[in-house]
């Protein structure tokens, strides 16, 4: 019984690394995009910044587990 609730608990936080995934995937989009489009460097680094702290931590943390 302990095994099901060890794989469930790591079936949970495999769900949240992959949403951190594509949420960094979608702030990278806009950060893109916002430099593209006009809203400044600013904007767009702060995205992308962000995007890739997301990345790398979601990725650290699939490893490790």
């Amino acid at each position: 019984m302990n095994e099901q609730k060890t794989s469930a608990a790591g079936q949970r936080y495999r769900v949240y690394q992959v949403v951190g995934i594509a949420l960094a995937v979608l702030f990278l989009a806009l950060g893109v995009t916002a430099f593209v489009v006009g809203g400044g460097p600013v904007i767009a680094a702060i995205a992308i910044v962000g995007g890739l702290a997301v990345l790398i931590v979601s990725i650290v943390m699939m490893v490790r587990s």
